[in-house]
Order: structure tokens, then sequence, then C-alpha cells
């Protein structure tokens, strides 16, 4: 499939999975480093927190990982993914040639441990239960301009969407699923079923569900996003989750494509 079908897929569906999106020779690598960077977690060797990243603590058993272009993890094939040109050429299609760093992280879930998020979608701190004007509003303007994407390093068949959702209000059975009842079934939804080394590209806006797969002996996964950058963007409050990325320490060592990135998201940051 070409880029610009997959584009047109994603605006269309929500979402398309990509069989490329890494650079040759980077899969193992990665899975190795993602498997390190959890156990230093675990083990307390690094403590990723929302306001700082650091070393030596009482060890965390997170199943979310961020802060992993921080030096701290001494793992630096994370900051070159995010800024690969297998990245690149999708995001290119999807937003344009100029970009600024979304987030990279990791999916950690052992198995068989159940797990089940509920339907939701990705509103952060928006209204979740608003009229159809509220709704369509949040939808228009909500993370316009980024794009997020699960790269399974095993494979993983854990996430669950309703297509095209994301450009539209929810029905009566979509409502009882994301405010009262969230683990139903929703007739529309459809499994992503990713192979390892499968990436799948997604919108957050959609209605959806992250669930423990029959069998499932792990997953881990990489989640990365980018956004599009305009040098107009209007300055902006730090994210709570991404305090830890204004250390005077985080841009050291970046490659080049990546520290661009970097460099872009900061500059918009109010301090």
């Amino acid at each position: 499939m070409a880029y610009a079908e997959q584009a047109a897929q994603y605006y269309e569906d929500g979402y398309f999975i990509a069989d490329d999106a890494f650079d040759p020779g980077m899969l193992a690598p990665l899975a190795a480093a993602a498997r390190r960077a959890v156990a230093k977690v675990q083990s307390g060797e690094v403590v990723a927190k929302t306001e700082g990243i650091s070393t030596g603590g009482p060890g965390d058993n997170t199943r979310d990982i961020l802060g992993l272009i921080a030096p701290e993890f001494g793992e630096p094939l994370f900051a070159e993914y995010l800024g690969c040109q297998a990245i690149e050429r999708y995001m290119h299609a999807l937003l344009g040639p100029d970009l600024r760093l979304g987030w990279v992280a990791i999916f950690a879930i052992p198995g068989p441990e159940a797990y089940d998020t509920g339907w939701h979608r990705d509103f952060s701190h928006e209204e979740r239960d608003g009229s159809k004007t509220v709704e369509m509003e949040i939808l228009g303007r909500h993370r316009k301009g980024v794009v997020k994407w699960h790269m399974a390093l095993v494979d993983d068949a854990c996430l669950w969407l309703v297509p095209g959702s994301q450009k539209r209000y929810r029905t009566a059975e979509e409502r009882e699923a994301l405010i009262n009842e969230h683990f139903v079934e929703l007739s529309d939804a459809v499994q992503v079923v990713l192979k390892k080394g499968q990436t799948v590209f997604w919108n957050g806006n959609t209605i959806h569900r992250g669930r423990a797969s029959e069998g499932m002996s792990e997953r881990l996964a990489m989640m990365g996003a980018l956004a599009q950058h305009r040098d107009s963007d209007s300055p902006q409050q730090v994210a709570e989750r991404f305090v830890w990325r204004m250390a005077d320490n985080i841009c050291d060592g970046l490659p080049e494509k990546t520290r661009l990135y970097y460099d872009r998201w900061r500059s918009l940051q109010q301090d």
C-alpha cells in the first residue's frame, strides 16, 4: 500500500498497519533495549517519574514507561528510532515535512496477566459525556496534528478500536460503553492483530480498548508519537507527564533529527 493510500485509510478509518516502520537491523536491538529499560525501572536503577528521571530508587512495576530518551536510561537507540527515516516517511505522508517531538515509550505487560482498559477515547481532561456539539468540537481540535503508533516487539493483538469513530459522535451503544459499562462488546469494533515488527499508526480519538489477548505470553511494544510543527504555533504549558523533558541533560547526545524535534518542542514550552 502506497503512503498516500495509507494516509487516506488513517483519516477515514483512524488507523493503518505498516510492515516497515523501522530501519533495517533495528528490531532485535530495540527489543533488547526495551527489556533492559524495563529491568532498570523494575530494579530501581532508573526512576522514571513525570517530574524527573533519576537513578537509584525503590523499583517500580509500572507497565507504561516514559522517559526513554533521558540519558539516565543509557539507551540511545530509542532516540535514534524516534528520528529514523522509516518513521519519518510515514509522518511526512500524514503530517507534512515539519515535525516536533511527541513521545516514545514502552508497554511492558507480563503474561498471563489480565488487563483491560475498557472503552475510551484519549480525551485526557476533556468532557467525556458532552452533547454532540461538544464532542464534535473536541474531536475537531484535540491532538490535532499529532500521530501516534504502536510497534510490536512481540506478537500483539491487544488493541481494539471502532474504525471511523474519530470523525463522529458516539452511538447510544458506544455511549454506554464509554460512560457506564466499559467492558462490554461493541458491535463495530475490530481487533488490531500485529505480528512482531508490525506497526499500527492510529488516532487516539477513536473509541478504543486495550485488552490482554487470549494466550498472551507478554506484551512488549514501542509507543511513539510526533506532531506537526509550525513556527507560528502558540506557546504552551508543559504537560505534567513531560516535565522531565525540561531537564538540562535531555538533549545531550540526541541524534540530529531527534534533537531538531526536541528543540522545536522545547521552544514552545513556557517555563
